[in-house]
């Protein structure tokens, strides 16, 4: 049972979607790793061997992990570099579409940021206010396109997981009454 009201409960959770974007097999980073380890079979795959200081391509999941046990560094996506972040914030103010983040943009910036990751990242401060200076342009960019809603189309690409689950209660309610008006609509001509 949950506390949230039924329009809120039908979709993930912010920290549900933080879980699947570190999850997701997709969703790899670079780390360093501070010491040597053979190769590890897991479930989701083999990774390794891990020899310092060659970086290697690992679940974001598990970065997190050898992060947390002193074993690795972690290498932030590009994307999440001050520069990249800067330009991406220039976009969002120039173009009325969305910039080309990752899908689980919001969900591996959390995971980076509130982990002992956020350590590894340069500039983590600065970087923690870009993406909340982004999180809010888009907010009001999606806002602004929500008055633009008909019943046969809307687009929005480049929207993160985040950022269409906080949508999903809207547009089903919005989409279902667009529905009902049609419907009343076409029952009135038929009426006639």
């Amino acid at each position: 049972m949950t506390a949230l009201p039924p329009l809120l409960s039908s979709g993930l959770l912010p920290k549900e979607l933080d879980l699947a974007s570190t999850t997701v097999t997709e969703t790899e980073v670079e780390i360093i790793p501070l010491q040597s380890i053979e190769r590890v079979r897991l479930l989701s795959g083999i990774y390794g061997p891990f020899k310092p200081p060659q970086p290697t391509r690992v679940p974001l999941w598990l970065a997190i992990y050898l992060r947390t046990k002193s074993k690795a560094t972690i290498l932030p996506p590009e994307w999440m570099s001050v520069a990249s972040l800067q330009s991406h914030l220039q976009q969002e103010q120039r173009n009325p579409g969305f910039s080309d983040l990752p899908l689980h943009w919001i969900g591996v910036s959390n995971a980076l940021l509130q982990s002992v990751a956020s350590s590894d990242l340069e500039d983590s401060s600065q970087v923690r206010s870009l993406i909340k200076d982004l999180r809010e342009i888009r907010q009001s960019k999606i806002l602004a396109g929500i008055e633009m809603i008909n019943p046969v189309h809307l687009e929005m690409t480049n929207i993160g997981l985040h950022e269409v689950a906080e949508l999903r209660p809207f547009f089903k309610t919005a989409f279902d009454d667009l529905k009902a008006f049609s419907r009343l609509r076409y029952e009135s001509q038929e009426a006639q």
